[in-house]
């Protein structure tokens, strides 16, 4: 049967000697002198004042788990006709069983009101939430119990580290994954952890911290003239470098966009030579090179006489040295 308190129904049943004992000592104090029972309510707070050690908060609402006030796990077992109210006294206390974890089972439990708990702390987390959003909260403890809870502002350094914390144990951004390759290349020293502090102050939500926002003006500039975000194609368009992880920089783009050009470009204080991929109007490779000498000596007239048929719209000259650049396809007629 669902009660309030245990004891009314296990008075004399599997009920430790001492709860029993200090039980009937409460009743005699808190009770009416000379009456054999007290009320529901009056034993039940009674109990509290004996054993406030004892507090357990259910994790949910209806929940058989409860956590307790040591931070404990337990949980309330069948035996008990305990079922509702967020805090209960563990009357009587077993070890956690095989195949049911390490917490424990409590088999004797009581209710308790929640004013009737005092809090015995008041403490001040920062915290990031399950949608990646930091918040500062302000929590009445009970013991290890929370009571209750309201927001507060964040500490701004608090929060740049938690932030820093839930962003790092992300897969990075591609965006941050190059910032990271290109500091590497251009001989920046960076620690991912300090870069993310730092682009999290100030922020609100893990999705807002972008990398280079740790940046100062003279690093971006350094970055810029020695790991290059892009490159200038003589077309005039502009197209992303790619640093991969194995130090090489790499360049997508449409091989009639570099006629004209006769050395690979080299980027860095090293003079590093970019790896080109060199696409066809599908946008597929055709060919992978350091040298893009040698491939207009050598290989263009192979690709020139394989592909000018397939997509006749696009210039395929016999002479790219001296061929307009270009992104564009032939004008009808041309």
């Amino acid at each position: 049967a669902t009660t309030t308190c245990d004891l009314f129904t296990a008075m004399d049943r599997d009920v430790p000697p001492h709860i029993l004992r200090n039980a009937r000592e409460l009743q005699r104090t808190f009770g009416r002198p000379g009456a054999r029972s007290i009320g529901e309510r009056e034993l039940r707070r009674a109990l509290l004042a004996g054993y406030p050690e004892r507090v357990a908060q259910r994790r949910a609402r209806g929940d058989a788990r409860v956590r307790l006030a040591s931070g404990h796990g337990g949980w309330i077992g069948p035996e008990s006709g305990v079922r509702d109210g967020e805090f209960v006294l563990a009357l009587a206390v077993d070890g956690g069983r095989r195949g049911e974890g390490a917490e424990a089972r409590i088999r004797i439990a009581s209710v308790v009101d929640r004013d009737w708990l005092t809090p015995t702390s008041i403490m001040r987390v920062t915290e990031v939430d399950g949608a990646g959003v930091v918040r500062g909260v302000e929590r009445e403890m009970y013991d290890a119990l929370v009571l209750k809870e309201r927001p507060v502002q964040p500490d701004p350094s608090e929060a740049a580290a938690h932030l820093a914390e839930a962003f790092l144990e992300r897969p990075l951004r591609d965006e941050d994954e190059q910032l990271l390759r290109r500091l590497k290349f251009a001989g920046i020293e960076a620690d991912p952890r300090g870069l993310a502090v730092a682009a999290a102050y100030g922020k609100r939500s893990v999705h807002d911290v972008v990398l280079l926002d740790a940046l100062d003006w003279n690093t971006r500039q350094e970055l810029e003239r020695n790991a290059p975000a892009t490159f200038t194609a003589p077309s005039g368009r502009t197209h992303r470098l790619d640093y991969r992880d194995d130090g090489s920089v790499a360049l997508e783009i449409k091989l009639q966009e570099l006629f004209g050009l006769p050395e690979t470009p080299l980027i860095g204080a090293r003079r590093e030579p970019l790896l080109i991929l060199l696409l066809a109007p599908n946008g597929r490779p055709v060919q992978t090179t350091r040298d893009l000498r040698s491939f207009w000596n050598t290989t263009y007239p192979e690709v020139r006489k394989e592909l000018r048929g397939r997509y006749p719209k696009h210039p395929w000259p016999e002479d790219p040295w001296s061929a307009r650049p270009t992104a564009r396809t032939k004008r009808p007629g041309t």
